[in-house]
């Protein structure tokens, strides 16, 4: 129950995903189906990333949230979350095992980077950029906090060049 009630805490209890067609946002909210039935939207998207940190490399699942919509979060609402809680452009939110494993603590800078290339004289690099550590969190699951960093929305939408579908 314990586990169960971690892993809901912190995931998405349905998703709604485009596939061919974006989500119309007039349409959603001209809707008023999801207002009426569901208590809490959020709107997020995530990519895959490598950490970076001085001769420490790490890759992660990085999510993206809006600065208002994380702090509506059960992790970022949770007694062991330490730091500030505002999800701002180059700012990202770390968990307890992952800082431990970087040797990373608030305040210090990571450096993300993202299978989006960059094109150059040379051919296409990876996109690399700089974060500031601003936060540190506790799900509970030594797992998650491993694995799994937040960073803002639109910030994430423009390093792994994808469009918004919601905007």
């Amino acid at each position: 129950t314990e586990l169960i009630d971690k892993i809901v805490g912190f995931n998405a209890h349905a998703i709604v995903k485009p596939y061919n067609n974006s989500i119309d946002l007039e349409s959603y909210k001209a809707s008023n189906f999801l207002q009426k039935n569901v208590s809490l939207t959020i709107f997020s998207n995530d990519g895959e990333a490598v950490i970076l940190n001085k001769n420490n490399t790490k890759g992660v699942l990085l999510k993206g949230y809006s600065n208002k919509d994380f702090i509506n979060l059960e992790i970022a609402k949770n007694n062991e979350f330490y730091g500030n809680k505002e999800l701002i452009e180059n700012t990202i939110s770390i968990g307890k095992e992952l800082s431990f494993n970087l040797n990373l603590d608030l305040g210090d800078s990571v450096t993300l980077m993202s299978p989006s290339g960059v094109q150059t004289i040379v051919g296409t690099l990876p996109k690399q950029k700089s974060f500031k550590v601003t936060s540190i969190f506790d799900s509970g699951l030594a797992n998650f906090n491993e694995n799994v960093a937040y960073i803002n929305l639109n910030t994430l939408e423009s390093f792994f060049d994808k469009r918004s579908e919601l905007r």
